[in-house]
């Protein structure tokens, strides 16, 4: 399988969303992951042996309404920082609320600035939502979603391994992405994608030391 790469700056973007786009104030995921493991291992320090309240561990594991954002940027960086590794560019993102899109990320390429729109959804946990599916998920989109260039990352948040080699429902986005820790306590992750491509790639990256 070869290394799919993600799209190419708008080759007509709109100038207003070039300055835009152009404005957002970028990070470095690999940055980011860096702080938020030294902050979940002072965490955990500090409640070893204590009794957590109900609820506490979803709000350590970014699983509730009120950690929705923090965990879409863990995300983000995860997957900008994974598919950085793979195309060998330093990608940056930006998280934003759009229309179809949460982030974007942004990368050089010789003397050109490369902007990709990313919408960020979740298969959520079996004992969460037993009844969700992948398929159940796609099909979903079109009634949601017009058509657009925006690239769809699907963050596989269950064990198990899941065939993704397969034909999947038309989804109104540029590309698909899935993204899931592929060991134990997250320290190394996997990436699958294009899964619209004929030859779609997957690879495994490690959480960034």
């Amino acid at each position: 399988m070869q290394v799919r790469v993600l799209p190419r700056a708008l080759s007509h973007m709109h100038p207003i969303t070039f300055r835009r786009w152009a404005n957002l104030v970028y990070v470095d995921p690999a940055d980011k992951l860096r702080r938020l493991r030294v902050l979940e291992r002072e965490i955990a320090e500090r409640l070893a042996g204590e009794e957590l309240e109900p609820g506490a561990r979803d709000v350590l594991a970014l699983r509730t309404n009120e950690t929705k954002s923090w965990r879409e940027w863990r995300d983000a960086a995860l997957f900008t920082y994974g598919m950085g590794l793979a195309m060998g560019k330093a990608i940056l993102f930006a998280p934003v609320e759009d229309e179809d899109y949460d982030v974007v990320a942004k990368w050089v390429d010789g003397d050109e600035t490369n902007f990709c729109p990313v919408q960020h959804k979740d298969l959520p946990s079996e004992d969460r939502n037993p009844n969700a599916t992948i398929e159940g998920l796609l099909r979903d989109l079109p009634k949601r979603y017009a058509p657009s260039k925006t690239v769809l990352l699907v963050k596989l948040s269950r064990a198990g391994h899941v065939v993704l080699d397969r034909d999947w429902p038309a989804v109104p986005f540029a590309q698909l992405w899935f993204l899931w820790a592929s060991a134990p306590g997250g320290v190394k992750w996997s990436i699958y994608g294009d899964a619209l491509a004929a030859e779609p790639g997957q690879w495994a990256f490690d959480y960034p030391p």
